[in-house]
């Protein structure tokens, strides 16, 4: 007989899960009050908790399975004392637990008042998983219903026995879900208290530290994949994800892999990098990624006037990169992207005829994009940097990303023409390693300046590349221009238009300089590093 205890709130699997348990042998269940209904409604016998300690659910069901008789069933061990201990209150002990928890990071995403969500905190189910997992000796504990299976198997294989190993890797779970799920309510708490901050602050004062991120953070990662090695054959490397990524195949990882080798760390660093840039370029676009920078990027009428582009900005860089498109890529653009070597391309959608070009490259990594993975992210997110013993740094927007309706001109008149080109240019040079200098002319990179330690030496950088066609050409920086130099340089250049954050103690002495070189330079009022 498997005496078993269920209290599930997430009720997916469990019909076929207990019908399953009924054809291994005799099944004996208690369960709380919405699971015994859900039950009995299947046609399988089944018996209250309150039967079994003789008192009511109360306080509207905050209080069911808190009670001795209960955790005795789960903790008892098999001795003597303990075996007398059950006898005398009239106790059978415990083969299954199965608890699923309220969903409160589901409900979280409802946005509902925190008088709502407080009802949201399961107390008696974290109780009954850690109590079942320490006692996994002689238990098992299932927490998800995507356990069900495993569970099934091993009795199947084992005369109507969970073996040892399972109920160790089911107690593993069952810590890491209780972990996870105080750190989603400590997490919702610690925002809680920084939006009551942020609300009694003064009109008009800067938002500090405590009211932009909270005092203390929990990161709860789960591996989803061994990789081959990390950014060298030396290091080991796993790709994790947390539940902020989501934990279903249709939320991680963000794409499809329709074709290729496995992919690598440096695969996906790069993947993302593509992401963000496409995110924030326009449609349709087309970016190339070579060593987690763009060496491409351009809009155009069509996905394949993008392309083509953001190819010619640097055919050799493009050799090896990594390619992404917002739009659905056909088979004509699939046979130009083939003819040279390509380590992955990736896109929201393809063409058959698309896949079946791409096919021919065995070892090109195709990527379709999974829904609004190219949709614009919360500015809300916050980002953490791992720096060994020198701690944790983390960062948060503490406002939205500038958009060009809220350029402001400093110098030059009119240039009404290039006003597209300057936010797409800007769009694109935030996501450059630091010192960044980008240039571009009719939705088309032309020259990047990106990673120097001068600025000076980023901008002649991006002007090399970008020669004569920079004549006419908009010029974004991701910082201010500390000196009137880069504004020579520009000027000899032919650049017409520069747009940066502004804010330097020279730029009276910066702006003069562009006046007299009549040059039109736009501020944002936000910086951009990125080291």
């Amino acid at each position: 007989m498997v005496n078993a205890l269920i209290s599930v709130s997430d009720k997916t699997g469990l019909e076929k899960f207990l019908k399953e348990l009924k054809e291994l042998g005799e099944l004996n269940i208690i369960a709380t009050s919405s699971t015994y209904t859900y039950i009995k409604e299947i046609g399988i016998d089944c018996n209250k908790v309150e039967d079994l300690t003789q008192f009511p659910e109360i306080l509207g069901g905050r209080v069911k399975t808190l009670h001795p008789k209960v955790f005795a069933g789960i903790l008892y061990r098999d001795k003597e004392e303990d075996g007398k201990v059950l006898k005398d209150i009239g106790v059978k002990p415990l083969d299954l637990v199965v608890v699923n928890l309220y969903p409160f990071e589901k409900k979280l995403q409802e946005g509902l008042p925190p008088e709502k969500m407080v009802e949201q905190i399961d107390i008696g189910g974290p109780s009954l998983i850690r109590a079942a997992a320490k006692n996994h000796k002689y238990l098992a504990i299932a927490c998800q219903p995507e356990q069900y299976d495993s569970i099934i198997a091993s009795m199947k294989a084992n005369q109507g026995k969970i073996t040892d190993e399972l109920r160790k890797e089911l107690c593993f779970a069952a810590f890491t879900r209780t972990a996870e799920y105080d750190r989603q309510i400590s997490n919702y708490f610690a925002k809680q208290q920084a939006l009551v901050k942020a609300a009694s602050a003064k009109a008009g004062e800067a938002c500090s530290q405590a009211e932009a991120l909270p005092p203390s953070v929990t990161l709860n990662l789960s591996q989803f994949q061994s990789l081959r090695y990390g950014e060298n054959p030396h290091q080991a490397a796993v790709w994790y994800s947390d539940s902020r990524c989501g934990k279903t195949e249709e939320s991680f990882p963000p794409f499809l892999q329709l074709q290729g080798k496995e992919m690598s760390s440096n695969n996906i660093t790069d993947t993302y990098c593509l992401v963000r840039i496409l995110r924030d370029a326009g449609n349709p676009a087309a970016c190339i990624i070579k060593h987690n920078n763009p060496c491409g990027v351009a809009i155009g009428k069509t996905l394949d006037e993008a392309f083509e582009k953001a190819y010619s900005t640097d055919p050799v860089s493009a050799f090896g990169g990594i390619y992404g498109f917002t739009a659905k890529l056909t088979e004509d653009l699939a046979r130009k992207i083939v003819e040279g070597f390509v380590e992955i391309v990736a896109a929201p959608d393809f063409e058959e005829g698309a896949l079946k070009v791409l096919s021919s490259k065995k070892n090109i990594r195709v990527l379709k994009f999974k829904q609004n993975v190219l949709s614009p992210q919360a500015h809300d997110a916050w980002t953490a940097k791992y720096l060994q013993d020198f701690g944790w740094i983390i960062e948060k927007d503490t406002e939205p990303p500038v958009t060009g309706e809220k350029f402001q001109k400093v110098s030059g008149t009119g240039c009404d023409e290039l006003l597209g080109d300057a936010q797409f240019a800007w769009s694109v040079v935030k996501h450059l390693t630091s010192n960044a200098i980008f240039i571009a002319k009719d939705g088309k990179s032309l020259g990047f300046g990106i990673g120097q330690t001068s600025r000076i030496a980023s901008v002649k950088i991006a002007l090399e590349q970008a020669g004569d066609s920079a004549r006419g050409a908009v010029l974004a920086s991701d910082a201010f221009f500390p000196a009137t130099d880069n504004i020579d340089a520009c000027k000899e250049a032919g650049i017409k238009l520069i747009v940066q954050p502004g804010g330097s103690i020279k730029d009276k002495e910066v702006i003069e300089a562009c006046e007299k070189a009549g040059i039109t330079m736009l501020f944002t009022g936000q910086r951009c590093f990125k080291h």
